[in-house]
């Protein structure tokens, strides 16, 4: 185990302790474009990722008898104390992620066996489960997140939550996940933020590194659906240099914060937060998964 992910994995003795770990970690790396100390937005902090860290692990801690369950409560309390979406993203991966770990007890889960039981998991989501997601992104309100023709992921809940992932996977990674059994996140994600912890030997180095590699690979789709998949792509242009360059890591990081129109007209940064959430997640696995 390389990157410091030994010495933290045994302070993660059970899934609370690894949400506060991978979020904390995630917020705290310095990556473009997003949140980390010294470089809050006007309207969100360092510490509210923090926070939000604090009302994620305690949301699922005893662990709910259905991950939809510490969902909605997690978004509650953090609209409540916070009163803006600071983690819905995160929350959506790490839901189905954590009542697989915890229903494992005492054994660890290799990735495979995550993989598939993730599968069973996702497919045994029932009609109230979908009621208590639905009122979770109600809550975090997300922009953009999901108007379309077949489904309104604002609207009034199907019975069948995975079928409105089907339909917004054009629009969101997060939704792709759930619509594949999160084949993209094993066969993609935690495997790229694992090498990249390994090529940099540190978590700050390691987890910045991958959130570049991540955007250079693919766009963002919280990107697509604030500025339209032009911006998106652009991004994910720029990010294809030398990511070990740190003067072209600052010039990305300044066209990130100096940001551009988004689809109402308005000047916004770019936010790559679809990216950040995946990285959260795999950090999650890294933490937990048996080595």
């Amino acid at each position: 185990m390389t990157g410091g992910l030994a010495s933290i994995r045994l302070a993660c003795t059970c899934p609370a302790d690894a949400i506060r770990w991978a979020c904390v970690l995630e917020a705290t790396a310095p990556k473009a474009g997003n949140v980390y100390p010294g470089r809050d937005f006007e309207d969100l902090s360092y510490l509210d990722f923090v926070t939000a860290a604090e009302l994620a692990a305690s949301a699922f801690d005893p662990r709910p008898s259905s991950f939809s369950h510490g969902v909605l409560e997690a978004c509650g309390r953090t609209a409540e104390r916070l009163g803006t979406n600071v983690n819905l993203g995160i929350l959506l991966l790490l839901g189905p992620l954590v009542q697989t770990d915890a229903a494992a007890g005492e054994s660890p889960l290799n990735r495979a066996q995550w993989r598939d039981r993730v599968v069973a998991c996702l497919d045994s989501l029932t009609a109230e489960d979908a009621d208590r997601l639905y009122a979770a992104i109600n809550v975090a309100a997300p922009g953009g997140m999901g108007q379309s023709d077949e489904m309104d992921l604002s609207g009034p809940p199907p019975e069948d939550f995975l079928a409105a992932m089907r339909h917004a996977v054009s629009r969101d990674r997060i939704a792709k996940n759930y619509a594949d059994g999160f084949a993209d996140f094993f066969h993609h994600v935690v495997p790229l933020v694992h090498q990249s912890l390994i090529d940099e030997g540190d978590w700050m180095g390691g987890l910045t590194l991958a959130h570049l590699r991540l955007l250079a690979a693919a766009p963002d789709t919280l990107i697509a659906r604030k500025f339209g998949e032009d911006v998106a792509r652009e991004v994910q242009r720029r990010a294809r240099f030398d990511h070990r360059d740190g003067e072209q890591r600052e010039a990305f990081d300044r066209y990130l914060r100096t940001g551009t129109l988004d689809r109402q007209g308005q000047s916004s940064r770019i936010n790559p937060g679809t990216t950040a959430d995946l990285i959260a997640a795999a950090v999650y696995v890294l933490l937990r998964e048996a080595v």
